[in-house]
């Protein structure tokens, strides 16, 4: 976990960068995650003055083996995002939100590693799917396609007398 950490102290007024590396490894500790397989670069820039320090963090990179919605194979999917957040020293015990990350003043270093860790999950499509060709077409497999046509129940268009009569006002 120490991997993740920037210690607070060292840094002076001014920018201060930071790369890690996400690959398999970091997702053991999530075992609820479905991610299990990336290869993301995920950068911290740290900016300061005497008011305050801001956290830069972006990702970008790919994850690997999420099932495809539509045929259920393995793709691969790129990943980028970034946001910001302000780290307040405090002395009370304080909940971190969105914003703003509180570390107590006694502590003199940051954990990013559950920053990181949400940036990805929370920036996976909702929508997995194998690219499109030229055509707009799914290159899925073929064979998962026609199977999943051959058992899928086609549902029957059924309408309902009272709200079919709603279809022919006029209200123009």
């Amino acid at each position: 976990m120490s991997d993740f950490k920037i210690n607070l102290g060292a840094i002076t007024n001014g920018s201060s960068l930071f790369s890690f590396e996400i690959k398999d490894t970091f997702f053991e500790a999530y075992t609820f995650s479905e991610v299990r397989n990336a290869d993301i670069t995920a950068t911290a820039l740290l900016e300061k003055n005497s008011k305050k320090l801001e956290l830069n963090l972006s990702i970008d990179g790919q994850i690997h083996k999420l099932l495809c919605d539509i045929c259920a194979e393995e793709l691969s999917i790129d990943i980028s995002a970034e946001t910001k957040v302000i780290i307040q020293k405090t002395n009370d015990d304080l909940i971190s939100t969105d914003e703003i990350f509180y570390v107590k003043i006694n502590e003199n270093s940051i954990d990013l590693k559950q920053l990181i860790f949400e940036l990805i999950v929370l920036n996976i499509p909702k929508k997995r799917q194998h690219t499109l060709n030229n055509k707009r077409n799914s290159i899925c497999n073929k064979e998962m396609i026609n199977l999943v046509n051959k058992y899928t129940k086609k549902k029957e268009n059924t309408s309902d007398d009272m709200w079919d009569a709603l279809k022919d006002l006029n209200l123009k």
